[in-house]
């Protein structure tokens, strides 16, 4: 058979089919060599990449900025869908902008040099060692970021370009005394006002409201009647403080423990000396009868101080009379520590004493005796120390009981509790935004609305929420979000249909009431309203209401004596009729100094910045392709 196979393979046909095959092999591993991934892009900016990477990079470095503002209060944001969804946007929307800042210097052929980015390279504090550039903590750092220096270079050279755009931009803004003036001119003006209310209410008779009406509202803001997700949960917690409650402390622990800790419950003795040193390396008769001498001055009323300065070899006490400050066991001379510690009043000299650096005149300037408090004193504050160590231990050895019985018994939290000698605590089903308790901290809102850990139905592992203070959670039911039917809002969406109509015909009313062209008392006679003045409006502050305020300082000056007129909707669908009769500038007449000059230059230098980025925004081709990212990967 062997021989027939050898015999066939040398045919024209196998030869074709063999060549073939190798071709196809050859074709497959040289494709192979050719074809590399396509990295992941986010965004194109006028032809110009922005890479997953990139992206990545940013959107981690801003989620450390933001960790470090606000703490744990971070964790809470991060907890919200919408928040993070928006949170994204944000910072690609900021790498658009640096991408069209980049283009845009590049366009004007702003480029720095070697030397300057080699400055600003090596003055970069992170590359510096003792303050000193360091080559290999450089090449360290950018290895472990995943940039060649090369690269990273030029990364710099367009930072620096950028930034010149901005210190151009910004650098060449400037204030006037008479914008400033113009300014607090327009700040501090006040109006003349009239107003009345059409309030929408008083049309609620006049309202239709039809099934196609309700259909069009509901489809316009489905959005609205979604339910959110919400999972019924189960948990056991168990923490040091509730188990210190429990615990019984007999007063001869607290004796036992008093007395093998006495002297945790006083303060040691404290004692301050002086002194006079007579500077000698070995025995000298001489320098001692000196110090003979000025001690019988002491003792005779001498002052000691003024005998310190004046002879004292130790011309840092000297300088403070001699003063060493508080005596420490062990660390002076034996002699000179043994004959401190033997003075016993305050205000008592030594005789002359030898130590190795000299003779001593020593004084003892403060004493403070050591004190013991009671035990009564103590009894409460060693009855919580006691709960709160023997809680510790209970703690951790039921922490342990508790992983591994939640493990074992994964489907339920029955023999957990049993363990703990605790119940089972249930809730009904919430939200993620209506979470109470322990349930609300965002670690445990993280797991209890993480997808896997819902259709698992199982025991999370122990979670921590403070020191010395765990739970372990299980989901028992879940509510996906949902839209509401029609049917199941449809009270919430014929009062807001009715409000909308009302808003309509008062809206319609007011209209028809400014096309009449009558005077503006007469427009009130004829709404029925109650006409109010408002002399002397201030621009800031007052009793008015917000859009009332804003409506009236937006409409145009009186000319040549008539009133301007115009209305505005309130939140609620009244309607207000506003007349604006006189308008008072303010006489400012100071001249501004520097410091507003400057302020005023940098808001108006922001202002430019921002309209340049929406021009170069509105110019470019921009295409996002930012995929849609779950909570759980961001964190």
């Amino acid at each position: 058979m062997l021989e027939r196979i050898r015999e066939g393979s040398q045919g024209l046909t196998a030869k074709i089919i063999l060549g073939l095959v190798i071709l196809t092999f050859a074709l497959a591993g040289v494709g192979s060599y050719l074809s590399t991934p396509t990295e992941a892009v986010v965004a194109v900016v006028n032809g110009e990449d922005i890479s997953q990477a990139r992206y990545d990079q940013a959107l981690q470095n801003e989620r450390a900025r933001m960790q470090q503002q606000f703490g744990e209060m971070y964790d809470t944001l991060a907890a919200d869908p919408a928040y993070m969804a928006s949170f994204r946007s944000d910072v690609l929307e900021r790498l658009i902008d640096d991408t069209l800042q980049k283009q845009f210097a590049r366009q004007l052929g702003l480029r720095v040099g070697d030397e300057q980015v080699r400055e600003t390279v090596t003055s970069l504090p992170e590359f510096q060692i003792d303050g000193v550039f360091s080559s290999d903590r450089f090449n360290a750092l950018l290895r472990q970021a995943g940039y060649q220096p090369a690269e990273f270079r030029e990364m710099v050279r367009e930072d620096l370009s950028t930034t010149q755009l901005m210190q151009g931009l910004v650098g060449s803004e400037f204030g006037l005394a008479s914008e400033i003036n113009l300014l607090l001119s327009l700040q501090q003006q006040t109006r003349d006002l009239r107003y009345f209310t059409i309030e929408a209410a008083r049309f609620a008779d006049s309202v239709s409201i039809t099934d196609e009406k309700l259909q069009a509202y509901y489809q316009q803001n489905i959005e609205r009647f979604m339910t959110p997700e919400q999972v019924a949960a189960e948990y056991v917690e168990l923490s040091a403080a509730s188990l210190a409650a429990d615990i019984e402390v007999t007063e001869q622990q607290v004796a036992d423990y008093y007395e093998a800790n006495k002297a945790r419950f006083g303060s040691a003795e404290r004692r301050e000396v002086a002194h006079i040193m007579l500077e000698s390396e070995s025995d000298d008769a001489e320098v001692a009868a000196k110090a003979g001498t000025l001690l019988t001055e002491l003792q005779n009323g001498a002052d000691f101080a003024e005998l310190a300065k004046t002879h004292s070899a130790d011309t840092f006490s000297a300088e403070n009379g001699g003063a060493l400050g508080e005596l420490v066991a062990g660390e002076t001379d034996p002699a000179f520590e043994a004959a401190a510690f033997a003075l016993t009043a305050q205000g008592q000299l030594s005789e002359v004493i030898k130590s190795e650096f000299g003779y001593h005149i020593i004084k003892l300037t403060t004493l403070e005796p050591a004190t013991t408090k009671t035990l009564a004193e103590v009894a409460t504050e060693i009855q919580d120390t006691l709960r709160a160590d023997q809680a510790t231990a209970l703690f951790y050895d039921l922490q342990q009981r508790l992983a591994q019985v939640a493990f074992e018994q994964p489907d339920n939290l029955d023999e957990a509790a049993e363990v703990l000698g605790t119940t089972v605590q249930s809730t009904e089903l919430f939200s993620r935004t209506s979470a109470e308790g322990v349930l609300a901290q965002p670690a445990i809102l993280n797991r209890l609305f993480e997808a896997r850990f819902i259709t698992e139905g199982l025991n999370s592992d122990v979670l921590e929420l403070a020191r010395e203070h765990v739970v372990v959670v299980r989901v028992k039911a879940h509510t996906p979000a949902r839209t509401q039917t029609l049917d199941e809002v449809k009270a919430q969406v014929t009062a807001a249909v009715r409000q909308d109509e009302q808003a309509k015909l008062a809206q319609a009313f007011a209209s028809e009431l400014l096309a009449a062209g009558s005077e503006f008392e007469a427009l009130a006679v004829k709404a029925e309203a109650e006409l109010i003045d408002s002399a002397a409006t201030p621009r800031f502050g007052g009793s008015l209401a917000t859009e009332v305020r804003a409506k009236a300082f937006a409409m145009p000056k009186p000319v040549d004596g008539t009133s301007s007129l115009d209305s505005v909707q309130l939140v609620n669908g009244d309607v207000v009729l506003v007349s604006v009769d006189k308008v008072t500038p303010a006489d400012i007449s100071s001249v501004p100094d520097a410091g507003q000059l400057e302020a005023i230059a940098r808001q108006q230098a922001e202002q430019h910045y921002q309209a340049l980025l929406a021009t170069l925004k509105a110019q470019a081709k921009i295409s996002r392709q930012l995929r849609a990212t779950t909570t759980s990967e961001d964190f």
